[in-house]
C-alpha cells in the first residue's frame, strides 16, 4: 500500500487546483508540514487500528513505514517509530508518555 499518495490531499490536486478556484487556494495553503503531520496523524490511526486486530504482520508494516518515514524525515523533533513504540509501551492515556 502506498500511504505517501492520497488523492483527497490538497497537494495532490494538481488537476483541480488548474480549474477551479477553492482547490487553487487550499492547495497553496498547504504546507510539506500540513501534508508530514497529517501523515503521521494518519500512520498512528492506522497503527492503533492495527493492534486492536492484533495481527502481527500488519503491525510490523506499520513500524516499517514509520521507519521509512524517520529516515526520509530526519529533523523532526520526535521519530514516528518512537511515537508508535510509545504506545507500545504506556498505551494510549492522554499525558502518559509525553
Amino acid at each position: 500500500m502506498n500511504r505517501t499518495f492520497n488523492p483527497t490531499s490538497p497537494l495532490s490536486d494538481a488537476d483541480a487546483a488548474s480549474v477551479s478556484d477553492l482547490s487553487a487556494r487550499r492547495r497553496a495553503t498547504t504546507s510539506v508540514a500540513d501534508a508530514n503531520a497529517a501523515f503521521r496523524a494518519d500512520l498512528i490511526g492506522d497503527y492503533l487500528a492495527v493492534r486492536r486486530t492484533g495481527v502481527w504482520s500488519d503491525e510490523l508494516r506499520v513500524l516499517a513505514e514509520a521507519r521509512r518515514y524517520d529516515v526520509a524525515n530526519p529533523d523532526d523533533t520526535v521519530p514516528l517509530f518512537d511515537e508508535l513504540h510509545a504506545i507500545e509501551l504506556f498505551g494510549t492515556q492522554p499525558g502518559v508518555a509525553a
